[in-house]
Parts: structure tokens; sequence; C-alpha cells
């Protein structure tokens, strides 16, 4: 995958005064790993896992880290997302016996190595860690892994999702497109078409009949 900002050039449409596009690339790139951070954020902070089933209690805390890319390229109106993640997650787990009284507090980490627009289709890889390996802590952890992973991978698709669909990029294309609509009558979809000759009226007509 391509990194962000290092495409082929001659795919970036430049800002230039006169408007032209350049050798016929319509071509746009927009950075987007800030609103990626801000999306799993609001998909995966304060998430319930376990509320009681088994006398276990398990919520992802927040979102810890999100590195590496994601844009989104737009050509000719065709949605192209590319991204490379990792993200890290920080989650809390408490058991408690059949009265309710605490037996063990716990911290750890969910970590997703690599969200790729390669691996799209497919769950991502999830690692569970915790940081008390005792028989209590490894029961917590176990069930952070076997209800916690299909929570997560249930938001990681909600994510995959919004990229596909053109991500912070979508209300900017379709703003452009209700704006070409607008600008574009019957002679310039004839235009679009190659249905217009040099001139208009008759004097077209007879060009073409020549």
């Amino acid at each position: 995958m391509a990194k962000y900002g290092e495409g082929d050039k001659r795919w970036i449409v430049e800002d230039r005064p006169d408007g032209a596009n350049v050798h016929n690339w319509h071509w746009a790139e927009k950075d987007c790993l800030e609103w990626s951070r801000n999306l799993l954020c609001k998909l995966l902070n304060n998430l319930k896992v376990l509320d009681g089933e088994g006398n276990l209690f398990i919520k992802i805390n927040k979102v810890e880290k999100v590195e590496g890319e994601a844009y989104v390229n737009v050509r000719k109106g065709k949605i192209i997302p590319g991204y490379e993640l990792n993200v890290v997650l920080s989650w809390q787990g408490e058991a408690k016996d059949s009265e309710g009284n605490s037996l063990l507090k716990v911290d750890g980490s969910v970590e997703i190595p690599y969200i790729s627009d390669e691996n799209a289709d497919e769950d991502p890889e999830i690692r569970v860690t915790v940081k008390d390996e005792g028989p209590i802590g490894k029961a917590l952890k176990d069930a952070m892994y076997s209800k916690g992973k299909p929570v997560v991978e249930e938001k990681v698709r909600v994510y995959v999702e919004s990229m596909a669909k053109g991500g912070p990029a979508k209300e900017e294309l379709e703003s452009k497109k209700v704006e070409k609509r607008g600008e574009t009558g019957c002679w310039g979809v004839a235009e679009e078409r190659g249905e217009c000759g040099s001139g208009g009226g008759e004097e077209g007509g007879e060009e073409r009949g020549l």
C-alpha cells in the first residue's frame, strides 16, 4: 500500500489558477488518520463486554493508541480507501462471588495490530493481555477474549465500512456531486457525452455535414 502523500504524482490534481485537470486525472486525496482516531474512540470507549454473567464484569475503558496511516482517494467519483492501523485498548475486569463480594479486579490491554484495507473482508487479529496472571485473572482474560473479541470485531467492521463509503471525504464528495448537477445544464450534459460540435445551431450542423 502506498503511503499517504507518496502516490504517483500524475494522480494528484494540483491547485491551478485555471482549474485545469492535470493529465485528465481527476484525483483527490484526504488524510483520515485523525478522523479514524475519533471514530474508533467513539465506537470503542466505555464499552461493556460482560455485566454479571458468571459473576464477571468486564468493560473496555478507552482507546489508548491509534498509530499508522489512513486516507481516502477519490478518482472520478470512485472512493479508494487506504489504511494500515495499530490500535491498543485498555480494559478492566472484576470477578465477584455469589454474594456480590469482589474477589479480584484486573487491568489489561487489547491490541489490534493490523487493521488494513488489504484485509478489509477479514476479521483482524486481536491480542488480549492481563496484568494479573493468577487463576482468577486468567479467567477474566479468557472471558475478555471469548466475549470481547466479537464485540471488538463488530466495531472494527463499522470503521471499515465507514472508510469504504469515503470516511470524512464522503460528505465533501456528495456536496460536489450536488454542486456539479446544479451547474450542469442540458448543454453541459451534451458536452460530457461528446455530442457538441465546435459551434451551435445551424453552423454546427453544416460543419458536421461536410
